[in-house]
């Protein structure tokens, strides 16, 4: 499902061919936003073992949406209370950063400013640190980001009701949060390091026509004298590992995830179980999966196999039609196989990751992101193989 959004660009020094209008050649007006694929990164950002709900093109903003091309939320799409509003805000805000940055500007790897900040890459890669100020007057960027090329980015996101603009005050207090974090380098010395800004102002029922939600993004960059250098591997490296280390606590592999989360090493005698899936949907079917699948409901599995090694699918009520199976979550099996090296080796595996290539279009309710998570309906797949890591 596509809705649109009005976009505006601020401080850009190129604009993405995905970004631009394809008469005028200058950036486009409005760009579309797949649902499902923005449902993915509201999910990875979210709880690490809460199951999606249902499935990523069912998400429960979706349930307050207008049915129009537009994104525009119904009269109380957001919320009663204003808190609730301001949460909800923010996190629908943080999710389409997260999406912006990985479709449009070829950045797949993201990780929280804090859980970066105490990796133990940073110090046995490069010797680079980082420094947030604790002076109660603001925060720091939400996110570290890696680039396919391995560039190192900040990122900040936020969600408003409200106008905003790029000369606004609102707008400035956050590009003050930039100057709230100093990495410095192998030398102790602060280093340049580039970033994104991407505030989402939404669109209500209750607005005129002429209003509709918007995506402002803009590049700020920290203080410094120049920019990270190869002192930068430990950034990297610490943000590919936490960028996956929630996806392996849903896949139930606790010690795996912390190790990506905190940067050891799991001994070789510990041995894990995964099952290996198949994506039954062309142009995916080329493609297996580490992972499993949420039923929707208790009771019977799903998914059934019978002692020669078929696959059954059986609903849990064969009398109803308004039950769903279950969905499907796991990552891409190159992808996870890099992930467990670097459980066994040291976070310096991860540099073997690079984001999947081809088109990734299958069904309105699947979503396969560009770093290699996919999420849909368990339909889709079946169990081809049990691997030990």
């Amino acid at each position: 499902m596509l809705k649109t959004v009005k976009l505006s660009l601020n401080a850009f020094p190129g604009i993405p061919k995905s970004l631009r209008d394809p008469v005028k050649g200058d950036a486009a007006s409005k760009i579309p936003v797949n649902l499902a694929d923005l449902y993915h990164q509201y999910y990875l950002d979210s709880w690490g073992v809460r199951p999606p709900i249902p499935d990523p093109a069912h998400f429960e903003h979706v349930r307050y949406l207008l049915p129009c091309s537009d994104f525009r939320f119904s009269k109380q799409g957001l919320g009663i209370a204003k808190t609730f509003k301001g949460n909800k805000s923010n996190e629908l805000g943080q999710a389409f950063c997260r999406w912006f940055l990985s479709e449009h500007l070829d950045i797949h790897y993201i990780a929280h400013l804090e859980s970066v900040r105490d990796h133990g890459a940073l110090t046995d890669y490069g010797g680079v640190s980082v420094h947030t100020k604790e002076n109660g007057e603001g925060d720091a960027p939400d996110y570290f980001c890696v680039s396919r090329d391995n560039n190192i980015y900040l990122a900040e996101a936020k969600g408003t009701r409200h106008a905003v603009g790029f000369k606004t005050k609102e707008f400035q207090a956050w590009r003050d949060q930039f100057n709230r974090v100093t990495v410095n380098d192998s030398q102790g010395e602060p280093a340049k390091v580039k970033g994104y800004i991407v505030a989402m102002r939404w669109a209500m029922e209750t607005d005129s026509a002429k209003i509709s939600t918007t995506l402002l993004a803009e590049d700020p960059e920290t203080l410094g004298e120049r920019p990270l250098g190869s002192d930068s591997l430990g950034l990297v490296f610490a943000t590919k590992s936490i960028h996956y280390a929630s996806s392996l606590q849903r896949l139930r592999q606790p010690l795996m995830a912390q190790a990506l989360l905190r940067g050891f090493t799991i001994p070789e005698e510990l041995q894990f179980q995964l099952v290996v899936w198949k994506c039954l949907l062309p142009p995916l079917d080329k493609l297996q999966f580490v992972g499993g699948y949420f039923p929707d409901s208790p009771g019977l599995p799903p998914i059934k196999l019978t002692p020669e090694g078929q696959v059954i699918f059986h609903p849990a009520d064969p009398f109803r039609l308004d039950i769903g199976s279950g969905t499907f979550f796991g990552i891409e099996k190159r992808t996870f196989k890099i992930l467990a090296e670097a459980t066994r080796t040291g976070p310096h595996a991860v540099a073997q990751l690079e984001p999947l290539e081809g088109s990734r279009f299958a069904e309105s309710s699947l979503s396969l992101l560009r770093d290699g998570h996919i999420l849909g309906p368990v339909d889709f797949f079946r169990p081809v193989e049990v691997i030990t890591v």
